[in-house]
C-alpha cells in the first residue's frame, strides 16, 4: 500500500526562506479581523475573567518577549498566525482588555477585536458560563458594538463588515464536555453542529460576509488523549466524532448559505487533516515529536497542564514539537498549518475554497501545491 508523504515542509521551508511576498505588499479586501472561539485564538481575554476561568500564565508565551500574552501556546496562536498573513501585526486586542477609548476605535471601523474565551465551545453549557465567555456571549459583544458602529466618511458600515474577515475556533471543548454514553454522542454531536451554525446566522445578520472557519482537530490524538489510553495510541472513538461533527458542519452550512445566508462567502480550515498527515509523517512535516507534549508533567507530559504545579517546559527546540501541552500546538504548528489551509488543495485541507481565495488574496509568488502524494 502505497505511503501518503504529507508535502506541507516544502511550503514551511518556502516561507521560512521568505520566497512567499509579505502580506501587507499583497492586495486583499479584508480591512480588519474580528475572532471568535475558543483556546486556539484566545489572545488574553481570559486574563480578564473570574480566577476559576483557564488562564495561560507563564511558561505560556515564553517565546514572546515581555510578560505571558494569555496565549495558550509558546509563542504566537492560530489568530495571530492567520493576521500576520492578512498582513497585519497578529491578532486584533482581547476586547476585555482594551480602553474605552479602543473600543470605540472598534466602533468607528478602525480596528478589529478578539471576543475569543479559552474553554468556551459552541454550546452555552460549555465552560462554565459564568466563568468564560460563550460563543454566545462574545457574539453579544461584537452586536453591542456594531449596533453603536459609526463608520467615517467614505466608509460605510455595510461596506466595512462585509470586507472584515470573521475568524471561527470552537468544537474541542464541547467535545470534552460531553460525558454521555456513546448512543447519545450522535444527538448531542448534531446539536453543536447546528447551534455553530446558528451562531454564523448571528454574525451573518449583524453583517458578515466572509467567514473563516477552523474545524474541529484530531483531538483524540492530542497527548491528554494519548495519557489516558493504556497503549498511548490515538482513541479512535473521540476521532470519530470529531470527524462526525466535521462533517455535519459543513452539510449544514452548506445548506444554510443557501436558504438563509446568500451572500455569504465562507472557507472551513480542516484543521482534523492538516494535523492528522502531521503525525502520521512528522519527520516530511518537520517535526522530531508529535505525541508528547513539550510543556506539562506526567505520562506524555500531558498528565498535568502546563504552567501547574510540578510542571516544566522542555529545553529542547520548541519548533520540534507539535504539542505545546496536552492540548494546544505550538508556535510552529500554528505555522505551517495557516500555510496549508490559506494555499493548501481543496478540500483536502480546506474547503470550499481555501483561505487565499476567501480573502481574495494575490500573492506576488506562485504558491506551492499542498497536497498528499504517494512514495510508492
Amino acid at each position: 500500500m502505497a505511503k501518503r508523504i504529507f508535502e506541507l515542509v516544502c511550503a514551511a521551508v518556502l516561507l521560512v526562506a521568505g520566497v512567499f511576498s509579505s502580506a501587507a505588499e499583497d492586495e486583499m479586501s479584508v480591512k480588519v479581523l474580528y475572532v471568535f472561539g475558543d483556546s486556539l485564538v484566545d489572545v488574553g481575554n481570559n486574563d480578564d475573567l473570574p480566577k476559576e476561568a483557564p488562564k495561560a500564565n507563564y511558561p505560556y508565551g515564553m517565546d514572546l518577549p515581555g510578560k505571558p500574552t494569555g496565549r495558550f501556546t509558546n509563542g504566537y496562536n492560530l489568530a495571530d498566525i492567520v493576521a500576520q498573513r492578512l498582513g497585519f501585526e497578529m491578532s486584533p486586542q482581547a476586547y476585555r482588555s482594551m480602553w474605552w477609548f479602543e473600543r470605540d476605535d472598534v466602533r468607528r471601523c478602525n480596528i478589529g477585536a478578539n471576543y475569543a474565551s479559552g474553554g468556551s465551545g459552541i454550546l452555552d453549557t460549555t465552560g462554565q458560563a459564568d466563568k468564560v465567555l460563550t460563543m454566545r456571549t462574545q457574539i453579544q459583544y461584537f452586536k453591542r458594538d456594531t449596533d453603536n458602529m459609526k463608520c467615517y466618511y467614505p466608509v460605510h458600515k455595510k461596506n466595512h463588515l462585509a470586507e472584515s474577515l470573521f475568524l471561527l475556533s470552537a468544537g474541542g471543548n464541547d467535545l470534552s464536555a460531553f460525558n454521555g454514553s456513546m448512543g447519545d454522542a450522535p444527538t448531542y454531536v448534531e446539536k453543536m453542529a447546528t447551534t455553530y451554525v446558528e451562531h454564523i446566522q448571528a454574525l451573518y445578520n449583524l453583517g458578515a460576509r466572509m467567514v473563516g472557519i477552523l474545524d474541529m482537530p484530531p483531538v483524540g490524538c492530542t497527548p491528554g488523549i494519548r495519557a489516558n489510553m493504556s497503549n498511548g495510541e490515538c482513541n479512535e472513538g473521540v476521532n470519530s466524532l470529531a470527524k462526525g461533527f466535521n462533517n455535519l458542519l459543513r452539510v449544514n452550512l452548506a445548506k444554510a448559505t443557501v436558504t438563509n445566508m446568500k451572500g455569504l462567502k465562507y472557507s472551513i480550515a480542516s484543521n482534523y487533516n492538516i494535523l492528522t498527515d502531521m503525525i502520521e509523517n512528522p519527520f516530511i512535516a518537520g517535526f522530531k515529536e508529535v505525541q508528547k507534549a513539550c510543556c506539562g508533567g506526567g505520562r506524555f507530559k500531558a498528565e498535568r497542564m502546563c504552567s501547574h504545579a510540578d510542571t516544566t517546559a522542555c529545553t529542547d527546540n520548541h519548533d520540534d514539537y507539535l504539542f505545546w501541552d496536552m492540548l494546544h500546538g505550538t508556535q510552529a504548528t500554528y505555522e505551517r498549518g495557516v500555510v496549508a489551509f490559506f494555499y493548501g488543495d481543496t478540500p483536502k485541507y480546506a474547503e470550499p475554497i481555501n483561505f487565499s481565495t476567501l480573502v481574495k488574496k494575490k500573492v506576488s509568488v506562485v504558491a506551492p501545491k499542498i497536497q498528499m502524494v504517494a512514495d510508492e
